[in-house]
């Protein structure tokens, strides 16, 4: 009876072992996809009443992640309507764009981004709008700091009150701590 429950343990501890290994390289699978695999969102960006899907192609790094390969760091936002230009992002290794909807009343939807980079909280959130076929940013990029992120505040938003004006919230060093400030600004 003994050699049986050893038996028995045995073959439990192999199938738990297996699925261990099997777990542990279906996780390294995931992690692979989720470093190589781009960004999605969708939205009507050039206001033609179709949904188009935005893509983020990150610039490729050296084999320790520490640099990229071209001197730039440039990222690109592709979209599914070849039609619409490419966006360049410079000192972007990463990032997932955002629908903004149609911040601006013009029947666009905008497009912002936090640009991923190596070291630092502090990063510019950056908004973009598609006008006469062209991307153009209807604001000023957005200082912002982690606290701000991991707190899921809104960089930005449309003002319900204000027509052609946005809420902007943004990250400011205030003597030795770090804020979260907003205030209202026209948009473009």
């Amino acid at each position: 009876m003994k050699a049986f429950k050893a038996i028995f343990f045995l073959f439990i501890l192999a199938a738990v072992y297996v699925g261990c290994v099997s777990d542990s390289k279906k996780i390294a699978a995931d992690k692979t996809v989720a470093v190589v695999s781009p960004k999605i969102v969708s939205g009507d960006f050039n206001g033609d009443g179709k949904q188009e899907t935005a893509t983020l192609i990150k610039p490729q790094l050296n084999k320790e992640g520490t640099a990229c390969l071209d001197n730039n760091c440039m990222a690109f936002i592709r979209f599914s309507d070849t039609t619409i230009h490419p966006i360049s992002i410079k000192h972007c290794i990463g990032g997932t764009p955002d629908n903004l909807g149609d911040l601006n009343g013009d029947g666009r939807d905008e497009l912002g981004i936090l640009p991923d980079w190596f070291t630092s909280c502090w990063r510019d959130y950056e908004v973009y709008s598609y006008k006469n076929n062209e991307w153009i940013k209807p604001v000023a990029p957005i200082p912002t700091h982690c606290n701000q992120w991991e707190a899921k505040v809104k960089p930005i938003e449309k003002d319900s009150l204000n027509k052609g004006y946005v809420v902007i919230r943004y990250s400011e060093m205030v003597k030795d701590s770090i804020k979260t400030k907003s205030k209202i600004v026209s948009i473009k």
